[in-house]
């Protein structure tokens, strides 16, 4: 970036970040209480969901080439969240809130117990759009 740091060799750039190392240490931590997990009751989970790398985004506008290669849109939870909700891998799956509701089809994923998992902004789910909640909501889950 054209700019100089002023650390003409890595032992002198390791020098600077051990003497901010220090600065850093020296201010206390902030003290947050822990706050309870949440615990789905039958029939929900908690929402995690982030956006994919290509999604429904306005990069992928009229490039058709580029949406292809986009994975497709699932809902995804562990084994044992599937089973106690009902739920078979690759058969429809719906999450729900009181605003709205999206249905996709399940796969089965490495995630934490109780937690379903929706693409942020794919086709067919727009998370904040359709169920008006975001990541760590509990979320209604059925088949």
């Amino acid at each position: 970036m054209d700019v100089d740091i002023f650390t003409q060799t890595p032992a002198a750039a390791a020098g600077e970040l051990g003497r901010l190392g220090a600065v850093a240490q020296s201010t206390p931590s902030p003290r947050v209480p822990a706050s309870e997990p949440m615990r789905p009751d039958y029939g929900q989970a908690v929402l995690a969901t982030w956006r994919q790398l290509i999604d429904d985004g306005s990069l992928t506008i009229d490039e058709p080439a580029l949406a292809g290669t986009a994975r497709p849109a699932l809902v995804r939870c562990n084994a044992a969240t599937a089973e106690r909700l009902g739920l078979v891998e690759g058969e429809p799956a719906t999450v729900r809130t009181e605003h709205g509701a999206i249905t996709l089809p399940l796969a089965l994923a490495d995630l934490p117990d109780g937690v379903v998992w929706l693409p942020g902004n794919s086709p067919g789910s727009r998370v904040r759009t359709q169920l008006g909640v975001g990541h760590g909501e509990l979320v209604g889950v059925s088949r």
